[in-house]
This record gives C-alpha cells, sequence and structure tokens, in this order.
C-alpha cells in the first residue's frame, strides 16, 4: 500500500468516525472541524512513507478520538521497523559492525530513523 492510498484509507476512516459522532451528537460541529483540519494539515499527498508515519503518530497525540483509526498504522509501522531492524542489528554483529549495530539500535530505540535506511547488509 503506498503513502498516498494509507492517507485516503485514513482520511476516509476520520470521515466516518465524524459523521458518526456528529450523527449521535457525541462530538461538536467544531471539534470536527478542527480534527478535520489537523487530519488534512498533517496527512499531505506525496509523503514518504516515514514522514506519513510520524504524522499519524501526531495525529494521535493532538486528537486522542482518532485513536482507534490510527493505532493500528502505528502498530504495523512499528512492527516493520523493529523487525527489519533486529535483523539488520543481527547482520551487523555477525560481520563483527558492533559501532553500525548500536547506532541502528539507538536509531530504533529513540524512533529516529528512516524506513528505507533500515536494510539487511
Amino acid at each position: 500500500m503506498s503513502p498516498d492510498d494509507i492517507c485516503k484509507e485514513i482520511e476516509f476512516k476520520v470521515v466516518e468516525l465524524l459523521k458518526t459522532r456528529l450523527s449521535d451528537e457525541t462530538m461538536t460541529e467544531d471539534r470536527s472541524k478542527i480534527i478535520s483540519k489537523i487530519v488534512l494539515d498533517l496527512l499531505q499527498p506525496g509523503m514518504n512513507i516515514t514522514d506519513l508515519y510520524k504524522s499519524i503518530m501526531q495525529l494521535d497525540d493532538v486528537c486522542p478520538e482518532l485513536s482507534p483509526i490510527v493505532l493500528p498504522f502505528a502498530k504495523q509501522y512499528e512492527e516493520t521497523v523493529t523487525k527489519k531492524a533486529t535483523t539488520t542489528v543481527q547482520d551487523y554483529i555477525r560481520v563483527g559492525k558492533y559501532d553500525a549495530a548500536i547506532d541502528l539500535a539507538k536509531k530504533v530505540a529513540s524512533q529516529n530513523m528512516e524506513l528505507s535506511s533500515v536494510s539487511s547488509n
């Protein structure tokens, strides 16, 4: 699934959530407008996958109402990065690249890395 496809899927789910919450009166129209603006500001077409997932994490931080929508995407990203990074760290250790293994492990722990930079060597 491309980053643009993920954006569209999240946007669709957000619209459905907002419609439901507005119709059952568990959300105000003002809050709905605020959430809509935040989603549109954070999820931009053409984002790379890493920036997209960082934006998804921000959605959850600023709009807790969106947790049921964004948490599955956040979990998927975390599992993907962790799995790739673990394999790469193991490969680095096997070939004696200890500094590279430590550096990568630190980046994963701090969530400060590009998804595309995690590759098996």
